[in-house]
C-alpha cells in the first residue's frame, strides 16, 4: 500500500469538533470497547448451541472494532488541507479534492462564525477555528487571488 505524503508548501487546518461531538465519539468508543469484551466473554462462557451463535459474537466484534477504528481516524484525520492547485477536506478515510481556481467565493457568517466557500452554483462550509479564518481566507487568495470575501452580518434579536 502506497503512503500519500503531502507536499511541503501545504497549509493545514484543523478541523474545529465541538464538545458535543467529542464527547458522542468517545461515547461510541466505550460502548464498541464494551461490545467487543461481552462478546468476548460470551465465547469463552457459553457453548456454541446453534449455528447461529457461531457467527453473532465474532460479527459483533467485528463491527465495533470497525466502529472504534473509524471514530479515531475521524478525531486524528479530520482536517482541511491547501496546497498550490487543491483544496483537500479530509474526515477520517473520507477525502474530498477540490481545485481551488473553481472557488468564486468564501463567506464568513458571524453569528457560526464559520466560513462556506462558493464554486459557482455549490458551496461547502469549513469549520475551523475562528481565530484562523483570516489566515484561511490569505491563503485561499495566495492561491486564488480571483476569490472574494464577503461577510454576512448579525441581526440583533428583540427581547420580549
Amino acid at each position: 500500500m502506497k503512503k500519500q505524503t503531502l507536499p511541503q508548501e501545504a497549509t493545514i487546518f484543523p478541523f474545529r469538533f465541538t464538545k458535543l461531538m467529542i464527547l458522542l465519539a468517545i461515547a461510541v468508543i466505550l460502548l464498541c470497547s464494551a461490545g467487543i469484551g461481552v462478546s468476548i466473554w460470551r465465547i469463552t462462557q457459553n457453548s456454541v448451541k446453534q449455528a447461529g451463535d457461531l457467527l453473532k459474537s465474532p460479527l459483533l466484534i467485528a463491527i465495533c472494532v470497525f466502529c472504534i477504528a473509524l471514530m479515531i481516524s475521524v478525531l486524528i484525520r479530520s482536517r482541511y488541507v491547501l496546497t498550490e492547485n487543491e483544496f483537500i477536506a479530509q474526515f477520517g478515510f473520507v477525502k474530498s479534492k477540490y481545485n481551488v481556481k473553481s472557488f468564486t467565493s468564501v463567506t464568513l457568517d458571524t453569528d457560526t462564525r464559520k466560513l462556506a466557500v462558493y464554486m459557482r452554483e455549490n458551496f461547502f462550509i469549513v469549520v475551523i477555528d475562528p481565530a484562523q479564518n483570516n489566515d484561511f481566507v490569505q491563503a485561499l487568495r495566495k492561491v486564488n487571488p480571483n476569490i472574494e470575501f464577503n461577510f454576512t452580518l448579525a441581526e440583533k434579536k428583540e427581547e420580549k
